[in-house]
Parts: structure tokens; C-alpha cells; sequence
């Protein structure tokens, strides 16, 4: 590297240092604080290379009214707020120190109407952004990430207002995209690969999408058992196909041993029938015979007649004697 691009550098660290708020006591060493920044302008020789350096176009101090505050009492500013605008004070950057180690780690830039449109994060505390994300209408829109620590963006998780679409992978650092993870109602639906290097998928493998679903559930599965707790992370195909695999193969074993199974049952089936004798049908039972039984004429009694058209007998009327 030539003098000159050392001091263009150092003057952005002198820049940097100055935005993220040096007069509050955020300061560190100087070997540690250039260390990031050389590194990624160094490596950065390829256009398709992109560094992850902070922002300073609005967390400056200059011409703005900062705010500091302490918030664990150390007598060193762990929040700084950054206002632009006398009158009319507008809402510009904020920068936290979450670790508490003298050391800025997260940034919140705001727009022109104080509404949140980028973040950057040290996640691992080594001095140097890890993540950075893009808002659009409040909604996350994109977000890149050092995966490997190098300082160079090298993978990509895109959004539609909010819900996640597509992860990218730079897995040469070339700085270009060549695996693409996608999904569909939050579970991975398929993995594409570009094997060409045309930015565009050259391979589909829907079968690494279902191991990868069954590593990712089954990571869930024992974070939740352990702690209740889930996790946003990237998905590591790599670190979850010997556990997946595993799974396949015990899955094509338990196939196999119903197959097996079924056709020795099948097999015994055919020698049993074979050693079975014929079943002797039952005869038909014949209904017993009835003898029709001879109705009986019920007994009639006679009627005397009476007879009719007689005289009616006559009583005598006795006659008195004169006299």
C-alpha cells in the first residue's frame, strides 16, 4: 500500500473517530481502531468487494447538536443522539455502546423525516461492523453480512416489507452471490447454485432444501428444549448435512425393513393357504315337515223354536150366582 492510500485512510479513521463521538471518552487504541479499517481498504482492490466500514454521512458532529448520555454511570457516554436543525431539531443518527467497553458498536441512521432507514452492528465486539440493514417505508428491506470476519460483505438476506424472501451466499469471496437459499411461508422451498459464475442459478437441489428444512427444524426443536428461546441466524447448509444425512439414512432403513417385512408376511401368508385344507361346506339344513292339522267344526247347540200363530189361552171369568 503507497503513502497515499495510507493517509486517504487515515483520514477517514480520523473521520470516523471524530463522528462516532471521540470527545464523549469512546476512545481506543490506535493499532486496534486502524486495523479494521486498513484491512477492508486493502482487500477492497476488487469493485465487487464491499467492505463493511461505518456510515459517517449522518452520525457526524459537525454542524449538528449531539446528546450524550451514561447510562451504566462510568463517566463515559454509552448513547449519543445526534440532532441536525437549531429550531426545528431533526433526528439524524444514534450511536450505543452495548458491551459498556469504551467502544461504539451500533449505529441507527434517520432520514430526512427522522424515520429509521439503516443499522450497522458490531456483533462480536471486535471493533469492526458485522451487519448492516436498510429499511424502506419502516419495513427491513435488505441486510449483508460478514459471515467469515474478513471485513468484506459476504452474504446477503433479502426481505419483502419485512418477510423473508432470499438468502445470497458469496461462497468464493469473489464478492458475488453464488448459492441462493429460497423461501416460501418462512421455511426454506428450494437452493439454487450458480456453478458458471453469471450470477444466475445454473443448478436447482430441492433435496439439500428438505435436509436443510430438517437441520433447521431440528436445531429449533433443541434451542427451544434448552432455553425457549429462538434465534434469526443464517442457515449453514455445510454444518447440517452430516446430520441430515444421518437422518435420511436411518429413514431409507426403516423403508427398507418394512419391505422386507411385508413380504415375508406376504410368503407366510402363501404357505399357510397352501397347508390349509379345504373348508367342507355345511348342508343345508332341509325345514321339518307340517302336517296341515284338521280344523275342528265347533259344536252348534239347537235353538228350540217357538210356535207361532196359536191361540192365546183364554183365563175363565167366574160368574156370580143371582139372587
Amino acid at each position: 500500500m503507497s503513502w497515499v492510500t495510507k493517509a486517504t485512510v487515515g483520514g477517514w479513521i480520523a473521520i470516523g473517530c471524530l463522528a462516532l463521538g471521540a470527545c464523549a471518552g469512546k476512545t481506543a487504541d490506535k493499532e486496534e481502531s486502524e486495523t479494521p479499517e486498513l484491512k477492508a481498504a486493502e482487500t477492497a482492490q476488487d469493485p465487487n468487494l464491499r467492505p463493511l466500514m461505518v456510515d459517517t454521512t449522518r452520525c457526524t458532529a459537525r454542524g449538528t447538536r449531539p446528546q450524550q448520555s451514561d447510562l451504566n454511570h462510568d463517566n463515559r457516554a454509552d448513547l449519543i443522539t445526534i440532532y441536525a436543525g437549531a429550531e426545528q431539531a431533526t433526528l439524524r443518527c444514534k450511536q450505543a455502546d452495548f458491551n459498556f467497553d469504551g467502544r461504539l458498536d451500533a449505529y441507527f441512521h434517520f432520514d430526512e423525516k427522522g424515520k429509521l432507514e439503516r443499522e450497522q452492528f458490531d456483533l462480536d465486539f471486535d471493533g469492526r461492523i458485522d451487519m448492516g440493514r436498510y429499511y424502506e417505508d419502516g419495513k427491513l428491506k435488505l441486510d449483508e453480512q460478514d459471515v467469515n470476519r474478513d471485513g468484506i460483505v459476504d452474504a446477503w438476506r433479502r426481505y419483502d416489507k419485512g418477510r423473508l424472501l432470499r438468502i445470497e451466499n458469496d461462497r468464493d469471496g469473489d464478492g458475488r452471490a453464488d448459492m441462493f437459499t429460497y423461501y416460501l411461508a418462512g421455511r426454506i422451498d428450494r437452493i439454487g447454485y450458480d456453478v458458471s459464475g453469471n450470477g444466475k442459478v445454473d443448478q436447482w437441489d430441492h433435496d439439500a432444501a428438505r435436509r436443510a428444512r430438517l437441520a433447521e427444524q431440528t436445531r429449533e426443536t433443541a434451542k427451544a428444549e434448552e432455553s425457549g428461546a429462538t434465534t434469526d441466524e443464517y442457515v449453514d447448509d455445510s454444518k447440517s448435512k452430516k446430520a441430515a444425512d444421518e437422518a435420511d439414512e436411518e429413514a431409507g432403513d426403516k423403508k427398507a425393513d418394512k419391505k422386507a417385512g411385508k413380504k415375508a408376511g406376504k410368503k407366510a401368508d402363501k404357505k399357510a393357504d397352501k397347508k390349509k385344507p379345504a373348508a367342507a361346506k355345511p348342508a343345508a339344513a332341509k325345514p321339518a315337515a307340517v302336517k296341515p292339522t284338521a280344523a275342528k267344526p265347533a259344536a252348534v247347540k239347537p235353538t228350540p223354536a217357538k210356535p207361532s200363530g196359536g191361540p192365546k189361552a183364554v183365563k175363565p171369568t167366574p160368574v156370580k150366582p143371582k139372587g
